[in-house]
């Protein structure tokens, strides 16, 4: 299943430079923290230094909260909701977005 994920830019730079959406592909075992990881892992959430922790969320609920990688020592993802819970099932015509709500 493809799904897109959006987000919101850390700076006005980033919102000309984009890209503010990407699109993942998601299998029938594919778990929350996987297609966390997945994202993470693209370089896809973009940060800044009064923007260093972006939090993902669905229908308006929080769901995790991922921070800087290179600001928080690698610190790890929060996750609001059971990590192994099915993407799919989860996401289901739904749509991940990433909000800037700790500034």
């Amino acid at each position: 299943m493809k799904i897109t994920v959006y987000r919101q830019a850390c700076c006005s730079q980033d919102d000309q430079l984009g890209p503010l959406e990407a699109e993942y592909n998601i299998g029938a075992d594919t778990t929350f923290s996987s297609l966390i990881q997945d994202v993470v892992k693209s370089n896809f959430l973009q940060f800044s230094s009064s923007h260093n922790r972006i939090t993902g969320e669905i229908d308006g609920k929080e769901m995790v909260v991922v921070f800087c990688q290179h600001i928080t020592n690698n610190r790890q993802p929060e996750f609001k909701i059971s990590p192994s819970t099915s993407a799919i099932d989860l996401l289901n015509d739904k749509k991940l977005s990433f909000y800037f709500r700790h500034v």
